[in-house]
Formats: structure tokens, C-alpha cells, sequence
């Protein structure tokens, strides 16, 4: 998505971005960060090997090979490992000198970007000759049930529909975004995972405790009423059966390397 439109506009707060990852606590949630964490690993071992030299991990410490220099990247200090080389700084304001690192690898981070083709050229810098890049983040038509059911709910209790679930990533465009941050061998893969939830409280628990609530610029700040709220959860579980409702989340994952 482009950084920003010529008013000035940001899709994402900042600042609710990295306080919402800040209050976060990662439980019971975490169950997609650790599958998008061990699936990028996965592609990571198919590929030809990077150069040796350090590494970049964006929004997950992943393992590294010993002896190599290991960075940790997130928005936010309470997201970063208690030990090692920490740095909070955001992926389009990347502070890292060009030719630096052997590999970047980025899990569920990258949908919170402004600027993400902005970002990605800062990647590409920031890697030295042949160095990789791998991401993952989620893309496309994700949440569907959630949007519906809210949709639905604003609807039938009339007034204004606010937005609620923000934009994401085009799947079909992600290797083009490669191509055009300057990368080669591009490659774009979406995985498609699916949870049930047996209420939309418990599936707004876990966005809340992965940090992904609160950091669209254009949300309504007001509290949702409680009979729009109760309109919602009538609207969710209609979609579901068995006394679960399936919410689908799509993966975007995306490797390419430096020239």
C-alpha cells in the first residue's frame, strides 16, 4: 500500500500501532505467530543460502546460526527479547546502513506499514549484495466474518459505518512490489489459515492480545454500544455452525534477494 495519499494521510497510527503491540500479551493468540514463524522458517531452509553476515528479525525473534550477528526489530520496546541486540524503530524509517545485513526476516509486522514499498526499498538496501529477504504478514481478504458481521450490525442499528478492519496487500501484487523495491527472484505465496471462534468477544480477545486492534487511523474512537455490539455477535454466530464460526486468515509470504 502507498505511504500516504497527497493530503498527508496515513492509513495506520503510529503511535496506536505500537501501543496496542505494547499492551498485548501474547497467550493463547500467539497460535498464528508461532505457525506464520515456523512456516517462514520452512521456506527459509528450501532457499540457496545467503551470504554469512547478520540478521534482521522483524516482529519475531527466529533462530539464527551461531556465531552471526542477530538484530531484533519491532515498533515497540515490550515486543523485543529481554537480551541481544534490540533496536525500536519502524519498517519504512528503517535506521540501518545500506549493504549491512545478510538476511531480513519479518513475521506478521508488515500489514501495520504505511509505507510499505517504501519499507522494502529500505530492505533492499539494507541487505549487502545477494542478501535475502523473507516476510509473512497477513494479506488480502482477511477477517471476512468480523467485517461482515459489523457491517451487518451498523446497519440494522443505523447511524454511520466506521471502519473497523484496515486495508491490507493485494496477494497478487506482492511479487510486483518485489520487482519494483529493486529485489530479484521474487516470489509471493499466500497460505490461507483458519480458525474457529465460538464468539466475536473471543475472537476480538486475541486480535487485542496479538496488538492488532486500535491502530486504524480512521476508526471511530467511541466505544461501539452495547446493542451494536450484541448485533455483531448475533450477526457472527448466524455465519457459523456447530456453534463455531470459521475466520479465515490469509498468509502473504513473500523471499526475494538483493542484486
Amino acid at each position: 500500500m502507498k505511504a500516504m495519499d497527497r493530503t498527508g494521510f496515513e492509513p495506520f497510527s503510529r503511535r496506536g500501532r505500537a501501543r496496542a503491540r505494547t499492551r498485548g500479551r501474547l497467550t493463547r493468540a500467539a497460535f498464528l505467530l508461532q505457525h506464520a514463524g515456523q512456516e517462514l522458517l520452512a521456506r527459509e531452509a528450501l532457499l540457496p543460502p545467503a551470504p554469512e553476515g547478520p540478521i534482521l528479525d522483524m516482529g519475531a525473534t527466529l533462530p539464527a546460526a551461531s556465531g552471526l550477528l542477530h538484530i531484533s526489530l519491532d515498533v515497540t520496546a515490550a515486543r523485543l527479547p529481554p537480551t541481544g541486540l534490540r533496536l525500536v524503530a519502524e519498517e519504512d524509517r528503517l535506521p540501518i546502513r545500506d549493504g549491512t545485513l545478510a538476511r531480513i526476516r519479518s513475521v506478521m509486522l508488515w500489514h501495520g506499514v504505511n509505507d510499505l514499498p517504501g519499507a522494502l526499498v529500505l530492505a533492499r538496501r539494507a541487505l549487502m549484495p545477494g542478501g535475502r529477504l523473507l516476510a509473512v504478514f497477513p494479506a488480502g481478504d482477511c477477517l471476512q466474518p468480523l467485517r461482515e458481521a459489523f457491517l451487518e450490525a451498523d446497519l440494522a442499528t443505523g447511524g454511520k459505518v466506521p471502519a473497523r478492519v484496515g486495508p491490507t496487500v493485494d496477494p497478487a501484487q506482492g511479487a510486483g512490489l518485489l520487482q519494483r523495491a529493486g529485489f530479484r527472484d521474487p516470489v509471493a505465496e499466500v497460505v490461507t489459515v483458519t480458525a474457529r471462534y465460538s464468539s466475536l468477544t473471543a475472537l476480538a480477545h486475541d486480535l487485542r492480545d496479538m496488538g492488532e486492534t486500535g491502530w486504524l487511523e480512521a476508526r471511530d474512537r467511541r466505544a461501539t454500544t452495547r446493542a451494536r455490539w450484541a448485533a455483531a455477535e448475533a450477526a457472527f454466530a448466524a455465519r457459523g455452525r456447530g456453534g463455531k464460526t470459521e475466520v479465515a486468515i490469509g498468509l502473504l509470504f513473500l523471499s526475494a534477494r538483493a542484486p
